[in-house]
């Protein structure tokens, strides 16, 4: 009867304890985070432009850090098949200023 007791008594505090798993809003919308669980990195790039601009900070993604370190001829070329090919991948996916009235720079 005393074992009984006393592991029944045991039972019931455990099961009182609260649950420290915490998991902020930050962890959950951090790059390795959104990696980790299955997202794209396009995923976490949008995720990551979404919080910088909701915060008013300036985002740096790898992929801007790659063209940073790239030769002036590579960025030359690249700038050239820009100009030759406009649905070539820019990089500005959600940078750009996009304005809905048009003007003669659009053009």
């Amino acid at each position: 009867m005393k074992t009984k007791i006393l592991l029944l008594a045991g039972i019931i505090a455990i099961s009182l304890l609260p649950a420290n798993a915490q998991l902020t809003v930050d962890d959950s919308t951090s790059r390795e985070y959104l990696i980790n669980h299955g997202h794209s990195n396009s995923t976490a790039d949008i995720v990551e432009l979404s919080k910088g601009a909701v915060s008013g900070d300036k985002t740096i993604l790898p992929v801007d850090r790659k063209y940073e370190n790239r030769s002036v001829i590579y960025k030359w070329v690249d700038k050239f098949f820009l100009y030759i090919d406009p649905a070539y991948d820019k990089g500005n996916f959600m940078r750009e200023d996009i304005k809905f009235n048009p003007s003669v720079d659009a053009l």
